[in-house]
């Protein structure tokens, strides 16, 4: 897997813009204290983690799928594994793995989500930002 792709930086919870910096305020989601918390901005290139209010709302929806298909591999495992096993037996691995996962799932939720919208762009800032740079340099006072 190479820098530049999506996969990189969701992996390695990492800038969707420049692959480098943190995405996270502490990259460990166990740390229920600061689980799923986003840093404003990338420490690396600057770049806005949050374009719009509301933006990670849609994570839900990755977080669902994820919660879907973990719960669907570990029961199909269990019939797989383990034929015999009673019912509750079944719920309790389905429920537990989840459990077990749901932080993680949410963190991997979010940078799912965010590299959906946002492209990679290396460190150096985009030519269109460039421009609008030198917009608001060139329009306030010397």
């Amino acid at each position: 897997m190479k820098k530049g792709s999506k996969a990189y930086s969701i992996i390695r919870f990492t800038c969707p813009h420049c692959h480098e910096g943190e995405f996270f305020v502490n990259r460990n989601p166990y740390h229920l204290s600061t689980a799923g918390d986003l840093l404003d901005k990338c420490p690396v290139c600057g770049r806005r983690y949050t374009p719009e209010p509301g933006f990670y709302y849609g994570g839900m929806y990755v977080s669902y799928a994820l919660a879907v298909a973990l719960c669907t591999t570990l029961y199909v495992a269990m019939v797989v594994l383990w034929p015999a096993a009673p019912i509750w037996a079944d719920a309790t691995v389905v429920i537990g793995g989840l459990v077990a996962l749901a932080p993680w799932l949410y963190a991997l939720s979010k940078i799912m989500w965010a590299n959906l919208f946002m492209t990679y762009k290396g460190v150096g800032p985009t030519e269109a930002e460039q421009r609008k740079a030198a917009e608001r340099a060139a329009g306030q006072p010397a």
